[in-house]
């Protein structure tokens, strides 16, 4: 009987982790995604740019970093400020962050590549917050697109980016 319920300890955990696992490695990526642009609840409150701490590194992120999604779908962008602006910007397949040149300061303004641009969100009230969202416009061509912030301090100097693989 101890050696049973011994088993069953051990089977049940994984059971259970491949029964999560396995509808997600045979759903493939979905027609649609959301990703939240910018991560502005954690760290301290203070502008990063302060140079009192690393508060940018988890603020100015996409989350998830990368997202995978079919041919012909969209991904809708999640935009929460609590400091600054942020404008997502897409580009082509093949562009990386090395590619794009901030052209204008406070944007980056790069047209090199460049698929789309969201209205910008921010800047939020003092001790206040913005929000938005933006889709992107349907992506057929199979590939991995760049999203960026287009707010320069946010890409240029905390590499706020991300990608998404269209399969």
């Amino acid at each position: 009987m101890q050696r049973r319920t011994r088993l069953t300890i051990a089977v049940v955990p994984v059971v259970a982790a491949l029964a999560l696992l396995v509808p997600v490695v045979l759903a493939g990526p979905g027609s649609s995604a959301t990703v939240r642009f910018g991560n502005d609840d954690v760290a301290s409150p203070f502008p990063p740019i302060q140079d009192h701490d690393q508060s940018g590194n988890g603020k100015f992120n996409l989350i998830p970093r990368t997202v995978a999604i079919a041919a012909g779908g969209t991904v809708t962008y999640d935009i929460f400020v609590r400091f600054g602006i942020h404008q997502p910007a897409l580009y082509a397949p093949g562009t990386t962050p090395d590619d794009i040149q901030v052209t204008a300061f406070p944007f980056v303004n790069d047209p090199g590549g460049r698929l789309a641009l969201g209205g910008a969100v921010g800047p939020p009230p003092p001790g206040g917050s913005a929000t938005g969202t933006w889709t992107t416009p349907v992506l057929n061509a199979a590939g991995r697109y760049l999203v960026i912030c287009n707010f320069a301090p946010h890409f240029a100097e905390f590499g706020m980016y991300g990608w998404i693989e269209v399969k």
